[in-house]
């Protein structure tokens, strides 16, 4: 090999270093500005107070009231300025938050599901876009499932609902037991995680997707199958009259494009 060739190899190298680097570089840039802005947001549109110790009452527990006192309490619980959200955006509808997780962003809904796969919450085109319920729920009502959707980011990102794949531990499964949700409607307070469930979209034998049910039975079937599907389970009752809080992300470790990850939570403070 003469030293023409190898120069222009050298040179062909030297290119590609160069234009990695440039996109690694927009990469990282880009993902920082779509993290600062759900950061902002956070910052400006809510606080943080932490769950009593209390009882029903609001009267606090001490040791000598012999008074087990609420699994949730000591969490911190965000506090959602949702009328400064709406000047923002008129599609807010809610916001959702794991204490102890980077996950705690506001929810938006439109009639198309595809709306925010690629646009941010306050409107700007975004890779990360932004958590979304799913278009048929009735959030104001809230149906008996009520579906979130949020991207998976990808390695070395835990923004959005990248960081829910991390409930395929049975470890951070138990130790993550509780999600805030609320609405612009109503504080529904704590959902408790009870299944988490990797799950093709090609699938006919079972519909996370159901948001309404024939009847109690109807449900409990469901119930079932989700807990026949899940990789971790727990002794939680649910009865007919409980509403459930699913959130779905990307998983293609099993099922390539077609996986999801779904964690199911049902409302405790019915």
């Amino acid at each position: 090999m003469n030293n023409k060739i190898i120069n222009i190899i050298i040179f062909l190298l030297f290119v590609i270093a160069i234009v990695c680097g440039y996109l690694f570089a927009t990469e990282f840039q880009t993902a920082q500005e779509e993290m600062a802005e759900y950061a902002i947001l956070k910052h400006q549109f809510t606080s943080v107070n932490y769950a009593p110790n209390d009882d029903e009452t609001g009267e606090p527990i001490n040791e000598s009231d012999n008074i087990i006192p609420p699994l949730w309490a000591g969490l911190p619980y965000v506090e959602v300025d949702f009328d400064a959200l709406l000047q923002i955006n008129s599609n807010t509808i809610g916001w959702v938050a794991i204490p102890n997780t980077t996950i705690s962003y506001p929810v938006v809904q439109t009639t198309n599901n595809s709306r925010y796969i690629n646009t941010s919450f306050s409107g700007n085109h975004s890779r990360a876009g932004a958590l979304f319920a799913d278009m048929n729920n009735d959030v104001q009502s809230l149906d008996t499932n009520t579906i979130i959707y949020g991207h998976n980011m990808g390695t070395g990102r835990q923004d959005m609902f990248s960081s829910l794949l991390r409930y395929k531990d049975y470890g951070y499964f138990l130790n993550n037991k509780f999600i805030q949700f609320d609405t612009i409607y109503q504080r529904h307070g704590w959902w408790k995680v009870f299944a988490v469930i990797e799950y093709d979209v090609r699938s006919t034998d079972f519909q996370f997707l159901q948001i309404r049910f024939y009847d109690d039975d109807d449900f409990m079937d469901w119930i079932d199958g989700i807990r026949e599907r899940s990789m971790h389970n727990n002794n939680l009752e649910i009865t007919p009259q409980c509403h459930i809080l699913t959130l779905s992300t990307c998983d293609r470790s099993n099922y390539g494009r077609n996986g999801r990850l779904l964690i199911l939570a049902v409302k405790i403070n019915e």
